[in-house]
């Protein structure tokens, strides 16, 4: 049997879920849009910045123990910068970024009735052409390995900032739900990342796309909550 070598996954250096594959069910009321919520300030600052950003992440399509690839970096070449390349490119969004996140933070606590931490600063670009397949943000979703970890398994939920709407194509849609939307500039929107919520981006048929993606981790559920199956959203 073929062998892969697993242990650069970057998924062996970085804190576990504590919640398992459809805790949260599948609602339609769990995909959360917020209008209006960056600032001029951080609009400008967001666009000018991704708008000329020309260095980015270089990774390693990862692989699990069966050789089911479980993160690809081909999908993502040239178009993710996240907090190297953000603070050696434009230490000057580091702030923006932190701060854009923090004010979301009680917001998401309060909603989902839990305690999170958020992982680091992304901003990805969009380039006419580009589309993303249905997926969840934190497991696989088909197949023998469906609800066994991705790269990621610690992406309890997340979360996607919006710096322009100057191109077509390109909506936000999720095929359990039967949700599809055109993200509107200046919004954010957050869901459960597990495989009950998996989404894709249409094609992008003209102009670029700039969204900023942050994940959080669950570390504390309240008691009343802490078996799956009970949760009063699923009532």
């Amino acid at each position: 049997m073929m062998q892969f070598d697993t242990s650069n996954n970057v998924a062996n250096f970085n804190a576990q879920s504590i919640t398992p594959s459809g805790f949260f069910g599948n609602s339609e009321n769990l995909i959360i849009e917020l209008e209006n919520f960056l600032t001029e300030e951080e609009l400008r600052l967001g666009n000018e910045f991704a708008r000329n950003l020309n260095s980015f992440d270089d990774a390693s399509t990862e692989y699990n123990e069966n050789g089911t690839v479980i993160y690809d970096h081909s999908v993502w070449k040239n178009r993710v910068a996240t907090f190297d390349i953000l603070s050696k490119n434009g230490p000057h969004m580091i702030p923006v970024l932190r701060n854009m996140i923090m004010r979301l933070k009680p917001i998401i606590e309060n909603f989902f009735n839990v305690e999170i931490i958020p992982t680091g600063p992304a901003i990805v670009r969009w380039p006419e052409g580009t589309r993303q397949e249905p997926h969840a943000d934190k497991e696989l979703h088909e197949g023998p390995d469906a609800g066994t970890p991705n790269a990621f398994p610690w992406y309890d939920i997340a979360t996607i900032f919006y710096f322009n709407d100057d191109y077509t194509g390109g909506e936000l849609y999720f095929p359990v739900q039967g949700i599809q939307l055109k993200p509107k500039v200046g919004a954010v929107y957050f869901f459960p990342g597990d495989m009950n919520y998996i989404h894709g981006v249409r094609k992008v048929k003209s102009g670029c796309r700039y969204t900023s993606p942050y994940f959080w981790t669950i570390t504390k559920l309240p008691e009343k909550f802490e078996q799956p199956g009970e949760l009063l959203w699923n009532k």
